[in-house]
C-alpha cells in the first residue's frame, strides 16, 4: 500500500477568516472574534508544538461568542450576586473552559 502525502497549507488571519465565509459561517463569530480565535489557535500550536487543521464548522461547534462574560458564565450556571462573590464572570469561565477575550467586553469560549 503506498503511503500517503500530506499537503500543508499555511492559514494567514485573512484566510482563516474566509474560511468562515467559503462554508457560509460567516455569521457566525464577529470579525474581532474570529481574530481573537486565529490568535489562540496560534498560541495553542505554539505552546503545544502542534500542528492543527482549520475546520470552520468544528469550530463553530466546539466555540461560542458572547458579548460579555457574564453573559457567557450566565449561560453555564454562573449566578450574579452567589458566584461573583468569590470570582468575577471571566475568572469562573476560565477555570472551567478555555475563554478567549474578543474586542471591547466579548469573550468566545469553548462550549462546555
Amino acid at each position: 500500500m503506498p503511503s500517503q502525502t500530506i499537503m500543508k497549507t499555511i492559514i494567514t488571519q485573512n484566510s482563516f477568516v474566509e474560511a468562515f465565509r467559503a462554508c457560509g459561517r460567516e455569521s457566525q463569530f464577529s470579525y474581532h472574534a474570529l481574530r481573537a480565535l486565529f490568535e489562540h489557535l496560534e498560541r495553542v500550536e505554539d505552546d503545544t508544538d502542534t500542528e492543527l487543521t482549520l475546520d470552520p464548522i468544528a469550530l463553530c461547534c466546539e466555540w461560542a461568542e458572547y458579548p460579555t462574560a457574564l453573559a457567557a458564565a450566565t449561560d453555564y450556571g454562573f449566578i450574579d450576586g452567589v458566584d461573583s462573590k468569590d470570582e468575577h464572570p471571566i475568572e469562573w469561565l476560565m477555570n472551567r473552559t478555555d475563554c478567549v477575550r474578543v474586542w471591547e467586553n466579548g469573550v468566545i469560549i469553548r462550549n462546555f
